[in-house]
């Protein structure tokens, strides 16, 4: 700032006024009030900042932007309530990541009961006698066999003209998995003059088996575990329709056979099995 003798008392005033202090009294003092206000500016930017422009500014922020500052505040609030709160807190705001599914041994065990159903009924020519074999939920079945077997007394070889036509056939369309049995069995239609009502040679048969794999030992999830038992729970559970027809078998012009029907001895035997499914506890080691 120049020396007071470079200042006359009118630029004195006119400088305090500009600055809006006052400026009355004489020359010594107006230069010394100019002099303080000076260094009071000099100060404010040594700290590199004017206080009084940045109250005005927070001032028109706070006019202008209020959802601003409101968002603002909420995170102020909300790092207070963390660091006071602490994990509690946090775990609200950041779910805990899932643990990753157990991998585990599973044991399968598989336990069977077979079972035998055997009927005997007569089937008169050209009609039908239809056998349901029910298996409801939650049975299984890993082998079904259906063999039915007949004979009369004149119905011997060489001293007949007619016998009988018998026809067996099963139907599995409304069986549980019916897709995973494999199927061995005879043609389903006889025409023989000489059966004998011998066992266990039956004249018709079938056989569905279902092959068990060996699935103890398995390494898995209990999900994993889970769905491959299942792929083995309740198959052969449904109705198993078998139906005996008896037809008249002419070998010599339109002479019929005499009985008008055939006695059939049906069999039906089917082995039921459960599969239980365990964990494996691996031993405790051994000090």
């Amino acid at each position: 700032m120049e020396p007071i003798d470079e200042w006359t008392v009118a630029e004195l005033k006119a400088e305090l006024k500009d600055l809006g202090l006052s400026n009355s009294g004489n020359k010594e003092e107006l230069y010394e009030r100019l002099l303080d206000a000076e260094e009071e500016d000099w100060g404010d930017e040594e700290d590199g900042f004017d206080r009084s422009e940045l109250m005005a500014s927070l001032a028109g922020a706070v006019v202008s932007n209020r959802v601003a500052i409101g968002a603002v505040v909420a995170v102020v609030m909300l790092v207070v309530a963390v660091v006071v709160a602490g994990p509690s807190v946090l775990e609200m705001i950041i779910p805990a990541k899932e643990a990753e599914p157990e991998v585990s041994v599973w044991e399968f065990t598989i336990e069977e009961r077979n079972q035998t159903d055997i009927q005997t009924f007569f089937v008169n020519d050209d009609a039908t006698e239809t056998v349901i074999l029910s298996i409801p939920l939650p049975r299984n079945l890993s082998s079904v066999y259906v063999g039915g077997y007949w004979g009369e007394e004149d119905e011997q070889p060489g001293g007949i003209v007619g016998c009988d036509k018998v026809t067996i056939e099963v139907y599995d369309s409304a069986v549980n998995k019916s897709n995973q049995y494999s199927l061995s069995n005879t043609d389903a239609m006889s025409q023989d003059c000489d059966a004998d009502k011998t066992e266990p040679w039956d004249k018709i048969w079938y056989q569905y088996t279902l092959d068990l794999p060996n699935i103890t030992g398995f390494e898995g999830t209990q999900e994993e575990a889970l769905a491959l038992w299942e792929q083995y729970d309740g198959i052969g559970t449904g109705e198993w329709r078998i139906d005996v027809t008896v037809d008249v078998y002419t070998l010599w012009g339109t002479v019929c056979d005499c009985e008008d029907g055939e006695e059939v001895r049906l069999t039906i035997s089917y082995i039921e099995y459960e599969v239980k499914m365990a964990k494996v506890v691996p031993p405790e080691p051994t000090e």
